[in-house]
């Protein structure tokens, strides 16, 4: 099952793309806001969303991780 994701496309035809992974209990949301201040045109982001499972350091909480 494909992942939800935020896309972000460039203006103009995109020659390369970065995938972006978030931090545990994190989301695809927190880096969008930085895509700007790189000043990357042809670039296309991708931000994923980690899928919610039980993570053990944190007691069996269920949380975005990967």
């Amino acid at each position: 099952m494909p992942l939800e994701c935020i896309e972000l496309e460039p203006e103009s035809t995109a020659d390369a793309a970065v995938i972006w992974l978030h931090g545990l209990g994190a989301s695809g949301h927190d880096f969008t806001p930085v895509v700007p201040h790189f000043d990357l045109p042809n670039v296309r982001f991708i931000f994923p969303h980690a899928p919610n499972l039980p993570v053990t350091i944190n007691q069996g909480a269920v949380m975005p991780a990967w």
